[in-house]
């Protein structure tokens, strides 16, 4: 479990175990305020998949900042190791992280499997 503050990409996000409307709003905001590009890619991209994209998107963002903007390795490994744990209780449809719950939204109506999802 992340400390408060750990990382950045703490600040804006709801609580553990939001509404998944509270956490797709969270992952349209990663996903328009991080990174200009994707935003302008995914602004191409159909209106009826875009949330779908803003779900992606956050959870390989978080991915990626736990294992690039923790300072310690051993740190993130352990919050990596975590993350997959998030991951594994999404595909159990008990999601309580809030990029998951959104995430789940999308594994959910696009019959994601598990196993294309990198954690690293």
């Amino acid at each position: 479990m992340l400390r408060p503050g750990e990382i950045e990409i703490t600040r804006h996000a709801p609580m553990p175990g939001c509404s998944a409307e509270e956490a797709q709003k969270y992952t349209r905001w990663l996903a328009t305020h991080h990174l200009r590009k994707f935003q302008c890619r995914i602004l191409a991209a159909p209106k009826a998949l875009r949330q779908h994209f803003y779900n992606v998107y956050a959870y390989c963002r978080w991915a990626d900042d736990l294992g690039d903007e923790v300072p310690e390795a051993a740190r993130a490994l352990e919050l990596l190791a975590w993350w997959e744990h998030e991951l594994d209780a999404c595909y159990e449809g008990k999601p309580s992280h809030p990029v998951f719950v959104a995430l789940r939204q999308t594994i959910v109506a696009k019959d994601i499997p598990k196993q294309p999802l990198p954690i690293s």
